[in-house]
């Protein structure tokens, strides 16, 4: 096997392109990115053997390595590749069992230790049922609006992932967000943002709701379910076919939220921290 990194997007989109095109909702992260434009400095990979490409992976700093292109019989190779050319990789997420390989043979060839950082269900829309009687409405958001789509999203990044916060990066990734078409669906109640989702535009006709964020104050009303669900009525009613999130398994509230609302569980994933030991 032949593991190849890619200086520019066209060469690895396409050779990786047509693999993660066959399982577009497994590998939804990996085509968002690469739609929305992906930085200079990512990493871009792919495994060949012979005349065929058998497995990819990419990051973008400072997310982890995505690793569901890669078959458990690529991932040794995949390893002594970026354990030599990217030693200070800060983490991989994936399905569970390609993470967890990856890790391991990660620890094994570095030395370094592993930690999950968020164990994740991806679920599929199937019969959208709506909350009823939630009071207040929805709207999509304004430029208006940006201040405080900034200051939830790093409430979510901080609660969600253990980040430490950042209001500047929260400013940055609401204008990358925008920039790439992504929209923002807020749920409205006496003028009052309550709660509010991310809406991404669709990428190999899959669209995945998230961040969805609301104020520990305003939870417990029904506004996370109100507005995932009107994100996911915008989707649908332009015609996209699938529409996906994830939620945190950890989080037992959420995941019987989106279960309520017409939710499908697909697959279970996990992130992993890689910290010195």
């Amino acid at each position: 096997m032949q593991v190849r990194a890619h200086d520019d997007v066209a060469s690895f989109l396409a050779l990786a392109g047509p693999l993660y095109g066959r399982d577009p909702i497994r590998h939804t992260v990996e085509l968002t990115a690469l739609a929305a434009g992906v930085a200079d400095d990512a990493l871009l990979l792919t495994v060949e053997e012979g005349d065929d490409v058998v497995g990819a992976a990419m990051q973008t700093p400072p997310y982890p390595l995505l690793v569901n292109g890669l078959p458990i019989e690529t991932i040794d190779s995949t390893v002594a590749f970026v354990a030599e050319t990217h030693p200070t990789l800060c983490g991989v997420r994936g399905l569970r069992e390609r993470a967890q390989r990856f890790c391991a043979a990660w620890q094994s060839t570095l030395a370094v230790g592993g930690r999950v950082n968020v164990e994740e269900m991806l679920y599929r829309l199937g019969t959208l049922q709506p909350p009823v009687d939630v009071p207040g409405e929805q709207r999509l958001a304004a430029e208006t609006d940006h201040p405080v789509l900034a200051a939830r999203v790093e409430d979510f990044f901080v609660e969600a992932f253990q980040e430490v916060r950042d209001d500047e990066a929260g400013v940055r990734f609401v204008k990358g967000a925008v920039a790439a078409g992504h929209r923002f669906v807020l749920w409205i109640v006496d003028d009052e943002v309550v709660s509010m989702a991310m809406l991404r535009a669709p990428a190999s006709g899959v669209s995945r709701i998230g961040p969805v964020q609301t104020p520990v104050a305003a939870r417990g009303r029904g506004f996370g379910s109100a507005v995932t669900a009107a994100a996911a009525r915008l989707a649908r009613d332009e015609g996209v076919p699938e529409v996906v999130l994830f939620a945190d398994l950890a989080n037992p509230t959420s995941n019987r939220m989106y279960r309520r609302i017409g939710f499908e569980p697909v697959s279970q994933n996990v992130r992993i921290d890689f910290v010195p030991q």
